[in-house]
């Protein structure tokens, strides 16, 4: 048999016990509340912490992908830089020589039946052409073709003036018309521009 004994004084014993169980339930579901509380917030935090991770990764291969194709694309651009020189350099060596080749063709192609030519002069700034037509008309139609051919690019009026038939300066036994005409060749590069 056991007997329980209280040896605390009298007023002591008839004080009620407090309610330290309420408390310590109402403390526990604090505590447990917090804590999932906590839990949530950090597991949060640390999935956003992840995510930006991720997109930082993510924006830094884009950045050296984007480097890397900057630095191709400033490759090929230097070799166009070089090409682009080297087509410069050749332009102008072109252009410092006569364009003879197309002159004489824009001639064979411009000067019309009826026209003869006997003499050509040419340089880097002015061709001059002398010779003898048929009709006034034939000289027009010549120094207008020689305009349209592309080739060149100003031509001053033709002066013209009629052979005398019975003069000494006829000698060659020609009839017609003498005339003489300046025009401007253009350059390698402006030729065939309009």
């Amino acid at each position: 048999m056991k007997v329980k004994l209280d040896l605390r004084p009298e007023n002591i014993k008839n004080v009620p016990p407090p309610k330290t169980r309420k408390m310590g339930l109402v403390m526990f579901c604090m505590f447990l509340f917090f804590g999932v509380i906590t839990s949530y917030a950090g597991f949060s935090m640390l999935s956003d912490i992840l995510f930006f991770n991720d997109k930082i990764n993510d924006l830094t291969r884009k950045i050296n992908d984007e480097t890397n194709i900057k630095n191709e694309l400033t490759a090929v651009l230097a070799g166009y830089s070089r090409q682009e020189t080297v087509y410069a350099t050749s332009l102008s060596i072109m252009q410092e020589d006569l364009p003879t080749i197309e002159v004489f063709d824009a001639l064979d192609r411009s000067v019309i039946r009826g026209v003869i030519l006997d003499s050509l002069t040419l340089n880097h700034t002015e061709m001059k052409i002398e010779g003898v037509a048929n009709a006034e008309d034939d000289v027009v139609t010549t120094a207008r073709n020689l305009l349209d051919s592309g080739t060149f690019s100003v031509a001053q009026v033709p002066v013209v003036s009629r052979l005398n038939t019975g003069s000494r300066a006829n000698a060659s036994g020609r009839d017609g018309f003498k005339f003489a005409l300046s025009l401007v060749p253009l350059s390698i590069g402006e030729s065939g521009r309009k």
